[in-house]
C-alpha cells in the first residue's frame, strides 16, 4: 500500500503539522489601563495654593489635601471653595482678566478654606472674622465679600415655547417639558394652586412665535 509522500513525512516527524485552525479564535484581550482623569486641575496654580499654605502656620496638612481646579460650568461666579473636597474652583474666564486677579480670586478662595480648617467642627459665617482674618494671613486684608469682574452668564436661546390655554402666558424653555405642566398663575388663582387641566400650557412653534404671532400678554 503507497502512502502520499506528505503523510509519510508526517509520520517520520520530518513535517510539521499545520496549526489546529478553529473557528473563532477571540483576539488576545489586553489588560484595560485606567487612564488618569483630571477634573482641569491646573498643577501650577495648585502648587501655588500650596506654596501658599505652608507659609501659614498649622496648615501643612491642608497644603497636602487642597487642590485648585477649572469649573467651565461658573456663569458669573469668579470661583468657589468647598471643605469637602478640599479644592478650590477658578471660572476659565478669569483668564481674560491676567494673573493678577486669578492669584487674587485663588487667595479669596483659599481664604475660606482655612477659616473652615482653622474652625474645625465649630460652625461659622461664610464671610465672618475667621474668613476676614485668613484673608489678612494670605496678604488681602479687607478683601471684599463678592468680586465687581464684568463676568456675563453665558446667553442660551430657548428652543421650545409653550402657552397657557387660559391666559396666554408664555414659557420658553432651553428644554421640553417632560410631563404635563400648568400655568402656576391660573392655578393658584382659579384652582386654590392645584393642577388643572385648562391651565394647561400647549407647544407653541418656535418659528410661529418668532414671527410675532404669538405675544406676551401684558
Amino acid at each position: 500500500m503507497k502512502f502520499p509522500q506528505q503523510l509519510l513525512l508526517r509520520l517520520t516527524g520530518l513535517l510539521e503539522a499545520p496549526p489546529l485552525q478553529t473557528a473563532a479564535t477571540p483576539p488576545e484581550k489586553r489588560p484595560r489601563v485606567r487612564q488618569p482623569r483630571l477634573h482641569g486641575e491646573d498643577a501650577q496654580l495648585t502648587a501655588q495654593a500650596r506654596e501658599l499654605l505652608h507659609g501659614q502656620r498649622g496648615l501643612r496638612e491642608l497644603a497636602g489635601k487642597v487642590r485648585v481646579v477649572w469649573n467651565a460650568r461658573l456663569q458669573t461666579t469668579a470661583g468657589t471653595a468647598s471643605a469637602r473636597t478640599w479644592e478650590v474652583e477658578i471660572n476659565p474666564r478669569l483668564k481674560d482678566h491676567g494673573a493678577a486677579t486669578i492669584g487674587r480670586i485663588l487667595r479669596h478662595e483659599l481664604a475660606h478654606l482655612i477659616s473652615v480648617y482653622r474652625a474645625g467642627r465649630r460652625r461659622i459665617a461664610a464671610h465672618g472674622p475667621e474668613w476676614r482674618q485668613a484673608c489678612a494671613d494670605l496678604g488681602i486684608p479687607g478683601e471684599p465679600r463678592c468680586h465687581s469682574l464684568p463676568l456675563k452668564a453665558r446667553e442660551v436661546r430657548a428652543k421650545f415655547a409653550y402657552r397657557c390655554q387660559h391666559c396666554g402666558r408664555l414659557l420658553k424653555r432651553v428644554r421640553a417639558l417632560e410631563r404635563r405642566s400648568a400655568c402656576f398663575d391660573c392655578c393658584q388663582k382659579h384652582n386654590r394652586g392645584r393642577y388643572d387641566e385648562r391651565y394647561r400650557y400647549v407647544r407653541v412653534p418656535m418659528d410661529v412665535l418668532e414671527e410675532g404671532r404669538v405675544k406676551q400678554p401684558e
